[in-house]
């Protein structure tokens, strides 16, 4: 695999990640009004509303978005494949999307542990944006397989862009509460569709191959199981805690996750480059050795973001603008969570590049065994670690989901297409981390200590060899082109 080979890898996720990181900055540049603006009894319904949202959109596109990416790359009729995707999607998420909505009033009774005004008109804003949000989800599986990073970029921005515009106009201006927030996520969800017609027009017909769509159907649903796990890991607590601690624990939690949850935008830009890098690299030469690269280099990048997201989040959320701090002073009992949810993400980062083998060889039921294992532990340590821990409980029942998930997928892959992994340079590098969060705590987290033992981290990636000068040029480089806009 030459250097281009993994340089087009860093080139791809960086631009993924950048609809990302401005979707996620615009939810930091919110805070101030979310945290400010609404009780937070409202913001843990607001946020509970889209757990709702993430878990039933699992069912509704029911793995199509993957089985898209895996089967259009090299098509001969790439009009059929995306069509055959489409029309049962289509139907599925019609029917799903009109069943919440028309249920709204029975089902937000039985789904908040206390019941606030308005949670009716919740859920059906959050079916709006369930039916949009999975229609959309085939144009962005398009531009992925078809290698148009820019404009999946655009599509993510333009989503972003709106819904910020409008979370400060209905809730500063209207005074609209929790639903002000929901509406502005519809009308930005909406126009993403819309932007997305042309794409649609130019890639769907009324064809459609039944045999096909078994083999589609047969790759796509397990991963609703796998993605079901994901979800419970991330999203399940902030269920659980309703229920044992109440709404406003829920929104405490939820804005120190939200600044963890940047390692997983990380993680989520690279899977998105990933899963059709991986197809594509797979029958190069030296293929796994490759892979093994990539594992380090991903795990590096994560534990370095572990490292500055834990040293400075708590100076980033004390920042005053026009007298309003980044999350409000009652938010920041959350920050607790935030190292201890970095490091489950390391783990999930891990996971991602162990899946090489399940993509190749069509093993995508061991997503769904070893996710839902994970998630299945989750919520039983939830139940057992919140009573003594509270939301830190949360956090560490997290932890150890993503550590058994790992394990799990690594047991049942090395056999199925066993890559060598730098195991030596891998265990120096979580040496190497836990040395500097460790020194840095018993300086008193000052922030002069962090950055002191940020460059040492730095430092010792070359020290220790975990990184090398060839790397370094490499991605040195890769910054130059980018900034050139060479492709």
């Amino acid at each position: 695999m030459s250097p281009v080979s993994i340089r087009s890898l860093v080139r791809e996720t960086a631009l993924y990640g950048i609809s990302g990181v401005v979707a996620r900055s615009m939810g930091l540049l919110l805070l101030p009004v979310l945290s400010n603006l609404l009780p937070p009894e409202e913001f843990g319904h607001y946020k509970l509303a889209y757990v709702l949202i993430g878990l039933l959109q699992l069912f509704l596109v029911f793995g199509m978005g993957n089985s898209l990416v895996r089967y259009l790359i090299g098509a001969a009729d790439k009009r059929l494949v995306f069509s055959s995707h489409f029309w049962p999607l289509l139907a599925i998420s019609t029917l799903g999307s009109l069943a919440v909505f028309l249920s709204a009033g029975s089902l937000s009774a039985v789904y908040f542990a206390e019941p606030l005004p308005g949670d009716a008109g919740l859920i059906r804003l959050a079916a709006l944006i369930l039916w949009f949000d999975s229609l959309s989800t085939l144009p962005y599986s398009l531009l992925r397989a078809e290698n148009r990073p820019l404009a999946y970029v655009s599509g993510m921005s333009l989503q972003v862009v709106i819904y910020a515009i409008l979370v400060v106009y209905l809730l500063g201006a209207r005074h609209s509460g929790m639903t002000g927030v929901l509406i502005a996520n519809a009308v930005g969800s909406g126009a993403v569709l819309i932007f997305f017609i042309p794409l649609l027009k130019n890639n769907l017909s009324a064809a459609f191959d039944s045999r096909a769509f078994r083999i589609y159907f047969a790759f796509g649903f397990p991963i609703i199981f796998s993605s079901l796990g994901k979800n419970l890991l991330d999203l399940a607590d902030r269920w659980i805690l309703d229920r044992l601690m109440g709404a406003a624990v829920v929104a405490y939690y939820s804005a120190g996750y939200q600044l963890a949850a940047v390692a997983n935008l990380a993680v989520a830009a690279f899977t998105l480059a990933w899963k059709p890098f991986l197809v594509r690299a797979a029958a190069e030469k030296g293929a796994r050795e490759t892979f093994a690269r990539i594992m380090t280099l991903t795990i590096v990048a994560l534990c370095l973001l572990f490292l500055l997201i834990s040293f400075f989040a708590d100076n980033l959320v004390k920042l005053s603008f026009f007298g309003y701090h980044l999350i409000q002073e009652s938010y920041w009992p959350g920050l607790r969570v935030i190292p201890v949810v970095m490091v489950s993400y390391i783990f999930y980062g891990a996971y991602i590049n162990l899946s090489v083998g399940c993509d190749l060889k069509g093993r995508t039921d061991y997503y769904a065994w070893t996710t839902g294992a994970a998630a299945l532990f989750n919520i039983a340590a939830n139940f057992i670690l919140i009573p003594p821990l509270g939301m830190l409980g949360s956090a560490w029942a997290t932890l150890f989901a993503y550590l058994l998930q790992v394990a799990l997928l690594y047991y049942l892959t090395r056999r199925l297409y066993p890559v060598t992994y730098e195991w030596a340079k891998l265990l120096r590098l979580g040496v190497l981390t836990g040395l500097c969060f460790a020194g840095a705590v018993l300086s008193g987290s000052s922030a002069p200590a962090e950055l002191l033992f940020s460059v040492l981290f730095l430092a010792g990636l070359f020290a220790f060899r975990i990184m090398d000068r060839q790397v370094l040029r490499g991605l040195f480089s890769l910054l130059r082109r980018t900034t050139a806009g060479e492709e």
